[in-house]
């Protein structure tokens, strides 16, 4: 078949955006100007070439004869950038004199007969103006001419760019789950406490590092409770371990030990299930305190207060004793050093209670409550040190009995466990990693970063665009984290987002009902609200002193409204262009909530309304 170079690729004979298409522009170009000279003195072999390459959906290019002329089809315009369409008709050299010294001597090869394919070639090119980095994947074929010479060179080409991006960003996941996984393992080696897993229904301890405290096991047993436990502990402890198996919940007990001289010792056990992708526990993993001192103390306690002093002053633990109204009276010396007290003066007579935070305050005051009954509790909880780092502790609080058998003062046990916390909650940050919520987040990513680096005027400034969003994405990831990934609510959402904006308290303000977004939801508002505020830091309300912005969302009658309202900054005027943030937050974070996103110029401040369905949208696959 001969289809004449000058007839249209397509029935309209444009390229699908109201422009003439290149099989259009080839038609009308003067190519008697040219080394190829008039169309109606063109060989059949290049004519023949000229009519595959237009038919083809694949982005192709030509450069004919000793001047290589170049020529391409509407695939391949994209690929020049602003050089579009003027490359039509110049040689392959002159099209693209940046990266010739890479490609020239390919085409050489070419030339002279030699089919050459590269994958995923790094190229810097100035088509439109100012360098960038791409990556790509084509193969250069000789083409001949009625007498078996080579006449021309054909370029099947790919822009492998995004791929190339989005493999590097996959890597650099996988390098920070790698060193994620070696800090949690550093972690768990630098506690001093004994580690232990166990299998599902606990018949067989696989391993146990007893760290000096009791007998490692370096091979599986079946018979750990007769090694470990005393006979008439043994009820009790299956008892612990069925009541968490059947609530697939942690275990935590506290409870007798047999040490390696088969001496009585104390340990507060605890080890958490870990389950497999059906839901099913395919193991336990433990770590064992050694609270012998702790146990040895609070009974030296009951018999003599001198006594305590000598005990309490050896142990590591933070050991206080309280008055009734529970005020600090007494702290061990290694309870000082952990709690970081330089001076205990400055502390004694405090609130005991004021030192625990959010639900730990609660728990601490009802222990409190049980020991001044001359009962004992335990609990755990968040505590600062006087320096202010934040530590997680097992406590255990009891009466101090006086002659009348009436509790007369309080003793207060802590012991820090914040290496526990901490395994237990970086272990379940892996588990999460490894979800399928992996592979929408590396979705966005690639979304985000593709569309701002091309719409970027420069790479730097490209580099800030998608580092400042991905900054955005990670504030939302940290929310949706703490929850499983399920869904985070909208008021935390905000909060997180507009957090590096707030200037001062009641220059930003947000307001509305408790609800809950999907994952894909939450990441798409916390870019839109960091769209927002960097354009108001740069441009609108918070660019000068005097400023508002005020967020307020409400869900109603089965939808869900968000609306951000700018007032007291600097007049605005509607921008002669759009770039990629106001796509982003008028189209494609409107999707993500089945509605429509819309922005208004209003000279006296901006306002954005995002409308959509109150019902979670479901999340992709």
């Amino acid at each position: 078949m001969q289809v004449d170079p000058g007839a249209d690729a397509s029935p309209t004979g444009t390229s699908g955006l109201g422009m003439p298409g290149v099989a259009e522009r080839i038609r009308r170009h003067d190519w008697s100007a040219t080394p190829l000279g008039a169309r109606e003195t063109w060989p059949q072999s290049l004519r023949t070439t000229l009519d595959i390459m237009l038919g083809s959906g694949h982005a192709m290019c030509l450069a004919w004869g000793p001047d290589r002329t170049f020529l391409y089809n509407d695939a391949y315009a994209p690929f020049l950038g602003a050089r579009h369409p003027s490359a039509l008709g110049m040689g392959f050299a002159a099209v693209w004199p940046e990266i010739w010294g890479e490609i020239g001597p390919l085409v050489d090869r070419v030339f002279a007969g030699e089919t050459t394919t590269f994958h995923a070639m790094p190229l810097v090119m100035t088509r439109n103006g100012f360098a960038e980095d791409t990556w790509w994947d084509f193969s250069y074929s000789p083409v001949r001419d009625e007498r078996g010479a080579v006449a021309g060179l054909l370029n099947v080409a790919a822009d492998a760019t995004p791929r190339v991006l989005a493999e590097r960003e996959r890597d650099r996941a996988l390098a920070d789950q790698r060193a994620s996984q070696d800090r949690l393992a550093a972690l768990v080696s630098a506690s001093s406490d004994s580690l232990y897993t166990m299998s599902p229904d606990w018949q067989e301890m696989r391993s146990l590092e007893g760290r000096g405290f009791i007998t490692d096991t370096t091979t599986p047993s079946v018979r750990w409770m007769d090694v470990y436990l005393f006979p008439e502990d043994r009820d009790e402890v299956r008892r612990a371990i069925e009541r968490a198996i059947e609530r697939v919940e942690p275990f935590e007990l506290e409870h007798r030990v047999r040490r390696p001289d088969g001496s009585e010792g104390w340990t507060h056990s605890r080890a958490v299930p870990i389950l497999g992708d059906d839901g099913e526990i395919v193991e336990w993993f433990g770590l064992a305190a050694d609270v012998t001192a702790r146990r040895q103390a609070t009974e030296a306690l009951r018999e003599s207060e001198s006594f305590m002093r000598g005990v309490l002053s050896s142990s590591t633990d933070c050991i206080k004793v309280l008055d009734l109204d529970a005020r600090l009276v007494f702290m061990s010396e290694g309870g000082q050093e952990v709690m970081e007290v330089s001076d205990f003066n400055d502390v004694v007579g405090c609130p005991w209670p004021d030192f625990w935070q959010e639900a730990g305050n609660l728990a601490a005051r009802q222990a409190i409550a049980e020991a001044q009954t001359g009962r004992s509790a335990t609990f755990q909880g968040y505590a600062d040190t006087m320096k202010g780092n934040r530590r997680y502790w097992d406590v255990q609080v009891s009466p101090i009995l006086g002659r009348d058998g009436r509790p007369e003062r309080i003793l207060s046990v802590s012991r820090d466990v914040s290496a526990l916390k901490a395994s237990e909650e970086a272990r379940a940050v892996l588990v999460q990693e490894m979800a399928h919520r992996m592979k929408n987040t590396l979705a966005m990513v690639q979304a985000v970063v593709t569309q701002t680096l091309r719409q970027a005027a420069s790479m730097e400034a490209g580099r800030l665009a998608v580092s400042q969003r991905l900054t955005a994405l990670g504030r939302a990831q940290d929310i949706l984290t703490r929850s499983d990934f399920s869904e985070a609510d909208v008021g935390d959402v905000v909060a997180a987002a507009i957090d590096p904006h707030r200037v001062a308290e009641d220059r930003i303000t947000w307001a509305g009902p408790a609800f809950g977004l999907t994952a894909q939801q939450a990441l798409g508002l916390s870019l839109a609200i960091h769209e927002l505020a960097t354009n108001a830091a740069k441009y609108g309300a918070l660019a000068n002193e005097t400023g508002r912005v005020a967020m307020s969302w409400d869900v109603a009658d089965g939808a869900f409204s968000f609306l951000w309202t700018e007032t007291g900054g600097p007049p605005v005027g509607t921008p002669e262009s759009r770039g990629f943030g106001s796509k982003l937050i008028e189209r494609i974070v409107a999707s993500y909530f089945n509605g429509e996103g819309r922005i208004d110029f209003d000279p006296a401040g901006i306002r954005f309304r995002l409308t959509g369905a109150a019902a979670a949208a479901p999340e992709p696959d």
